[in-house]
């Protein structure tokens, strides 16, 4: 192979390096999306069902217990609507910046006509602009 190929295998090598650290990023991102959808959606039900266990109870202090019950799992749901809104913003972000990376990585493999051989039909940028 010749020089110039060579450093564009390394720059190709680069950018895919950094593709896998953007995925692990969307995969954390994604995780944490999930974990925000989990603490929304179980916040509400568990408070309904401790505030029907505490009516069943004559407890003096069973309004007391309510009203901890109803803040607990009402700031439980804040957090979880928040890490929902935290991790779509960062994943638009991820997306938008491994899209840029594609281009470049397309841009690259194009200028030489060896490498546009071997790994022209592996770097798909069609595929990426048909999903958005």
């Amino acid at each position: 192979m010749v020089k110039n190929e060579q450093e564009i295998l390394s720059t190709i090598r680069t950018l895919l390096a950094l593709e896998r650290n953007f995925l692990a990023e969307e995969r954390t991102y994604l995780s944490e999306f999930r974990t925000g959808l989990t603490l929304t959606v179980i916040g509400p039900s568990l408070s309904t069902f401790l505030a029907f266990i505490f009516t069943n109870f004559a407890f003096e202090e069973a309004i007391l217990y309510d009203l901890i019950n109803f803040t607990f799992f009402s700031i439980l749901t804040v957090i979880g609507i928040r890490m929902i809104i935290r991790s779509r913003s960062k994943l638009k972000e991820i997306r938008r910046m491994k899209k840029a990376l594609k281009d470049r990585q397309s841009a690259i493999t194009k200028s030489s006509k060896a490498i546009n051989e071997l790994l022209g039909d592996c770097i798909c940028i069609e595929k990426i602009k048909e999903d958005e």
